[in-house]
């Protein structure tokens, strides 16, 4: 059952642009030195644009299959309404009949379905930007799950499921394990601190190991709770979360630069090109440039939907520089990257520096504490949310009780990333994995075969309807090769990287 909306109230395209910056960059960005420093600066920089290149195709596609879905239900429903018509008339009409007169919110395009004395129908349009003659737009706001109900079969939409949830389950791990690990890192007193058995205090028995899983049940005990309410996310919320968030790596560039040109600090010596340690970039920059769930309720609103493709593009492209920026600073100036770029800034044991640099040293090391915090409990409701619609569309689960469904599907969404990590504090991991996989197939795959798959029933609509039916947002990659080329792409890098995995695992 596909439940669309119309779209909401229209913005401009410099706030779309803004939107889709801040929803980007994220929590993958702190993961991005260290796997540059693993792989080598040159090669992590190829490697970091060709992703960033593939993700703008991909996301571009997201797009194309909107707006043809769009297109699909539109005619669909066109039909239908003249199927019920032609029912309840007793006779044949000799005058040319609206059946159905949609105008978008946006004035983006008008649709009239006519049909003629031989009841053939045809779809027309008048007033479309950019799409006169096409159905095809961005009139409702179609998520990824809409599409997916409407494109796939039973094994195709179970897929999906199963990577959003997989992909939101490795969000909540690496929120508790990066969170955790800031705590432990910034409070841990004692001087001897190197390793995971040494003491966090002189005064406590307790080891960095301890300490680490201690918080990570505490944090699970604070923001566990909200999981079993709804909450949603305050523009005041995100205003907040986004000054932190530029305040942040603007000092880390800042400090990061000013650290390169002090001959008395210790810098970094990077190598060009490391080959066995490229799977650590391919998986940390497919999370660092995830968004493809998120574009549908982005980019309907957009009051000029033409230039949407230029928002994209333009956001990758500052995007991909920024982590450059980010990453190259960080590996050059400091000899050891921690795969929490944050704790690189983290005051060291038995140093006195002044009370701003005390500060900025601080705000940095508990940047995470502060962001993903008040992300958590809403990744952790959009889990538990996709947990209970994918378990109760199951025949055996359909009849599960109101009360069951309220203390089991939260515990199922927080528990298991708790025990992920309590598990292991490798945040680099952790994103490599989630991304590589879970990542990889909701930027790489279900984008490919969605537009594919919308292609085909588009041009089946077009046979039906007997003339074309553009998709002004149609991506300038339309060969199926390119779409063939993607899942290839896709395929070959997640089998390296389960290769890499498997071999470390072993040794």
């Amino acid at each position: 059952m596909v439940t669309s909306t119309s779209a909401p109230p229209g913005f401009s395209p410099t706030t779309a642009a803004i939107y889709i910056f801040n929803l980007i960059v994220g929590t993958g960005a702190l993961a991005l030195p260290h796997a540059f420093q693993e792989a080598g600066w040159l090669l992590g920089s190829a490697l970091l644009l060709v992703l960033a290149a593939v993700s703008l195709v991909t996301a571009g596609w997201v797009v194309e299959a909107m707006a043809a879905c769009n297109g699909i239900l539109t005619v669909h429903q066109s039909i239908s309404d003249h199927k019920i018509s032609s029912d309840l008339s007793e006779e044949p009409q000799e005058e040319e009949r609206n059946y159905f007169d949609e105008e978008s919110e946006q004035g983006d395009a008008t649709y009239l379905v006519k049909t003629d004395l031989a009841g053939q129908v045809d779809v027309a349009s008048y007033g479309a930007a950019g799409g006169e003659g096409s159905p095809c737009g961005l009139t409702r706001q179609l998520e990824l799950a809409d599409m997916a109900d409407l494109l796939y079969s039973g094994l195709g939409r179970l897929f999906f499921s199963l990577c959003v949830v997989a992909y939101l389950l490795g969000d909540l791990a690496i929120y508790s394990t990066a969170v955790a690990k800031s705590l432990r890192d910034v409070t841990c007193t004692s001087a001897s601190n190197s390793t995971l058995d040494t003491l966090c205090w002189d005064s406590l028995p307790l080891t960095r190991s301890s300490a680490y899983r201690l918080y990570v049940v505490a944090f699970l005990l604070a923001l566990g709770p909200f999981t079993f309410f709804n909450l949603s996310k305050t523009k005041y919320l995100q205003l907040v979360t986004t000054v932190m968030r530029w305040t942040a790596f603007t000092a880390m560039v800042v400090l990061a630069i000013l650290r390169l040109t002090d001959p008395g600090q210790a810098h970094g010596a990077p190598s060009l090109a490391q080959p066995g340690n490229m799977p650590a970039v391919f998986g940390v920059s497919v999370y660092a440039f995830m968004c493809h769930h998120s574009i549908p309720s982005l980019v309907t609103p957009v009051k000029s939907k033409s230039r949407i493709p230029a928002i994209l593009s333009l956001d990758f492209l500052v995007i991909a520089a920024f982590y450059l920026l980010v990453s190259l600073t960080g590996i050059f100036a400091f000899a050891e990257v921690p795969d929490l770029y944050t704790l690189a800034f983290k005051p060291e044991p038995g140093s006195s520096p002044g009370l701003l640099a005390t500060t900025v040293d601080y705000f940095l090391a508990l940047f995470p504490v502060f962001t993903l915090s008040t992300n958590f409990p809403i990744i952790a409701i959009t889990l538990r949310n996709n947990l209970e619609a994918m378990v109760t569309s199951l025949p055996m689960c359909s009849g599960l009780g109101a009360t069951p469904r309220r203390l089991l599907f939260p515990l199922l969404a927080v528990l298991p990333p708790t025990l992920i990590a309590l598990a292991t504090e490798d945040v680099g991991i952790l994103v490599t994995v989630t991304g590589s996989f879970a990542g990889a197939g909701i930027q790489y795959v279900i984008p490919a075969t969605l537009v594919y798959l919308a292609r085909r029933r588009l041009k089946e609509q077009e046979e039906l309807v007997g003339r074309p039916l553009p998709n002004p947002l149609a991506s300038p990659l339309r060969h199926g090769a390119w779409v063939a080329a993607v899942l290839l792409w896709s395929t070959a890098a997640v089998g390296l990287v389960l290769t890499n995995l498997v071999l470390k695992a072993v040794q």
